[in-house]
């Protein structure tokens, strides 16, 4: 490990494998490379020491503090090779992918976190490389609930994950789950927080476990197909309420139905919703769950999950992957200026896979951005004590 490496940054439009290292490895993990993730920030270096030579891809969402390390592929063209200078290689490459810091803007800050994701099926790696990571400073990450398929043992788009933290790490991580449908963000959310309270309704081996309970706290939750604050608010209550230290807590910022945007131009539709949340109200006054109509800004947010409660924030996802969605995400922890959130959804069409979303941290900033939805903007937010 002695030797010196060069090491050369590639601009993000060019975060491409090199062709004479594409054509060394499976079409399986060529297509790590090829997946469209623009928005994720690209970024690619090489590096090269006589016969052997690497290349690593890192990505990361806009307006969030954390990088992936998406592959790192080395090449030994010797015959019979020379496992110490490709071991060596690899480690400068992780090293530099672990240390860079891309152009630092509002919608692209310092990385807080890298994640080394271990592509378990297509690119495992030996104990050595594991060692190597454990010597960079790398450490593994918990393993998640089975859920979405990155999660699932010996399935082919199954990872695990390594981090590193710039300072200091989070200690309040929910045990991460994938929502495995496209409407049960509120769920899953909610489900995480109980878990990480101690509920222990995952089944850490079975995926049918794990989706009856997703689907039956959506079932009870629902506005068809969303699940808006107070009804959520209100089953964590039935479900949780001997896991809390209190009652939930609603802090919404219109007096008005939320989330009706999609069925305007029905009026049948919109009142059968307009329905479900009253009746949603009225259990929730019943059981005196505290709703407060008010705008909560994210310095109060920020300052609820310091006090050791979790939030549970609804979000539009259109700054972080381009989806004008609204959905559901869980914040345990505070770390610096940003919370740590877990995200039920991954967005597979751009790589992404549960490495990007269990330990998210958003600045401020983005958390402000994203924490709002609907036209006039509205925020809401669930508090667990």
């Amino acid at each position: 490990m002695s030797k010196s490496f060069t090491v050369e940054t590639l601009l993000h439009h060019e975060a491409a494998l090199p062709a004479d290292l594409a054509a060394k490895i499976s079409p399986e993990r060529r297509a790590l490379w090829e997946v469209e993730r623009q928005l994720w920030t690209p970024r690619a270096y090489i590096s090269a020491s006589g016969s052997v030579r690497g290349a690593v891809l890192t990505v990361g969402r806009p307006h969030t503090a954390y990088r992936k390390i998406v592959d790192v592929v080395v090449v030994d063209d010797s015959n019979p090779g020379d496992p110490v200078a490709a071991l060596a290689v690899w480690a400068t490459l992780v090293d530099a992918a672990r240390d860079d810091v891309p152009d630092v803007d509002a919608s692209h800050p310092v990385p807080l976190v890298v994640h080394f994701e271990e592509h378990l099926q297509i690119a495992p790696l030996s104990q050595r490389y594991r060692d190597q990571l454990e010597v960079l400073g790398f450490s593994p990450a918990p393993r998640p609930v089975p859920s979405i398929p990155s999660t699932r043992d010996g399935d082919s788009s199954e990872v695990a994950a390594w981090t590193w933290w710039r300072d200091e790490r989070p200690t309040r991580l929910a045990p991460y789950y994938g929502q495995t449908t496209e409407v049960t963000c509120g769920a899953v959310a909610s489900l995480m927080a109980l878990e990480l309270l101690g509920a222990k309704g995952f089944d850490p081996h079975s995926l049918t476990e794990n989706r009856a309970a997703e689907i039956t706290f959506w079932r009870k939750a629902t506005n068809l197909p969303a699940c808006e604050p107070i009804a959520l608010a209100v089953e964590i209550a039935k479900s949780g309420g001997s896991l809390l230290s209190g009652l939930p807590r609603v802090i919404l910022s219109t007096d008005e139905p939320v989330l009706l945007e999609e069925f305007a131009s029905d009026e049948a539709e919109t009142m059968l919703r307009t329905d479900l949340q009253r009746e949603s109200l009225r259990q929730a006054q019943e059981l005196g769950i505290p709703i407060e109509r008010r705008w909560i800004e994210v310095e109060e947010i920020a300052e609820f999950v310091r006090a050791g409660a979790q939030v549970l924030l609804l979000i539009d996802l259109t700054e972080l992957i381009a989806d004008p969605t609204p959905h559901w995400v869980l914040a345990s922890d505070v770390v610096g200026d940003n919370l740590i959130v877990s995200d039920p959804w991954v967005h597979y069409p751009n790589g992404e896979t549960w490495v990007d979303t269990f330990a998210l941290p958003i600045p401020l900033t983005g958390v402000d951005l994203v924490t709002r939805w609907g036209d006039p903007s509205y925020r809401g937010v669930v508090v667990l004590p």
